[in-house]
């Protein structure tokens, strides 16, 4: 019989034209064994000495409704209650898979803290896959992998290899000290162009799965792959791009982390969630996306985008740019330190072009023709003392 239509002892007992005789005449719908209940219920309920049966009928039909009224009610609490825990443990497994999405770590980003601090020397690191390092001592370096990243050319005068299987995702590591510039070729062909004192975690080979991990400064020209997005890490955001030409600078000491776009298209996203959201915008030509660490946010600038990778070109260019901005590129450009002794002069603006292949002291005096100071060279340092 259909679960649906079935007819239980309750709801013969609660009709109101309810009698004992009446039990004859149910329809085949009732099972027997819910007659045989209503005539037990029945004959419980049924009080021994009844003065009428008009009220014994009324007693009797009262005691059944008030017990069947209490049986539905309790089930329809223990329904709601039963609703609410449900509706409570989808809201909390939906939510843990939420954050479980948010919060997956790409590959590699986790291969790139486990790395221990790669000691800054003064010559650049390349780390492979087997931990062999190959050290690099000149100051402009260049670095090419094969189509299928086994084999490395440096400075189109050495040649490693490497075993690098199909399937299995190899990574390596170059390290820039400060004073040094590298610029490496993948197994794509996209083309990137370390500054000093960066670091570049990458699949040797980048076809299928174009993914690395940065810190310091980058100019990054991606070949074009409409099928195979490239993704660019850093400890605050994540940059997609299909093809084109931006600069990324996320230095660990730096408050804030910013990518400036030359051509094409790039989607960025913040690394960490805030309320269950990512932070998410579309950055254009000609704009700079600044990363707020503090409140997780991001906000845009229109800027020249040329100036921010002349760099790579062997030049600084600067617009109204604070003396203290301008040293700190400097001190890592030449791996030297500079020690600004006046507060004021942390304050100055400069704009200029600075030609990198200048000494150090050269480039601070083409400053100082319009910020007056005066600088000296003192154990190793260069001392600035206001004019």
């Amino acid at each position: 019989m259909n679960k649906k239509n079935k007819i239980r002892a309750h709801d013969i007992l609660s009709d109101e034209n309810f009698s004992i005789n009446s039990l004859t005449d149910r329809t085949e719908k009732t099972e027997e064994q819910e007659i045989q209940i209503a005539r037990i219920i029945y004959s419980y309920l049924s009080p021994p000495k009844a003065t009428s049966r008009d009220k014994e009928k009324e007693q009797v039909r009262r005691k059944i409704q008030l017990s069947v009224q209490r049986t539905r009610q309790k089930n329809r609490y223990s329904t709601i209650r039963w609703a609410i825990a449900a509706s409570f443990l989808l809201i909390a497994v939906s939510v843990w898979l939420f954050q479980d999405k948010l919060s997956r770590t790409p590959e590699v980003t986790e291969f790139a803290q486990t790395l221990n601090n790669v000691k800054q020397d003064n010559v650049t690191n390349l780390v492979l896959k087997d931990g062999r390092k190959v050290l690099i001592s000149q100051k402009e370096s260049k670095i090419a992998y094969d189509k299928k990243g086994e084999n490395i050319l440096i400075d189109s005068a050495q040649t490693i290899s490497q075993q690098v299987v199909a399937e299995e995702q190899v990574f390596n590591t170059l390290v820039v000290p400060y004073g040094k510039r590298t610029q490496i070729t993948l197994s794509d062909g996209s083309k990137v162009w370390l500054n000093s004192g960066s670091k570049l975690v990458y699949p040797a080979n980048i076809k299928k799965k174009r993914e690395v991990y940065v810190e310091g400064e980058a100019v990054f020209e991606v070949t074009h792959s409409e099928h195979h997005p490239f993704l660019v890490i850093t400890k605050d955001f994540e940059i997609k791009v299909l093809g084109t030409v931006f600069n990324v600078s996320a230095y660990p000491d730096e408050k804030v982390s910013s990518t400036v776009l030359e051509k094409g298209k790039i989607e960025i996203t913040s690394a960490e969630s805030n309320f269950f959201t990512k932070e998410k915008l579309t950055v254009l030509p000609g704009t700079m996306a600044v990363f707020n660490s503090v409140e997780k946010t991001f906000h845009q600038l229109q800027v020249d985008a040329t100036s921010y990778m002349s760099w790579r070109d062997g030049y600084f260019i600067f617009k109204d740019e604070p003396l203290s901005n301008i040293i700190r590129k400097l001190e890592r450009y030449y791996n030297v330190e500079i020690i600004l002794q006046s507060e004021n002069l942390k304050k100055e603006e400069f704009s200029g072009n600075l030609n990198l292949k200048n000494t150090p002291e050269e480039v601070l005096n083409v400053i100082a023709q319009t910020t007056p100071f005066l600088v000296r060279y003192e154990n190793q340092k260069l001392i600035i003392n206001q004019n």
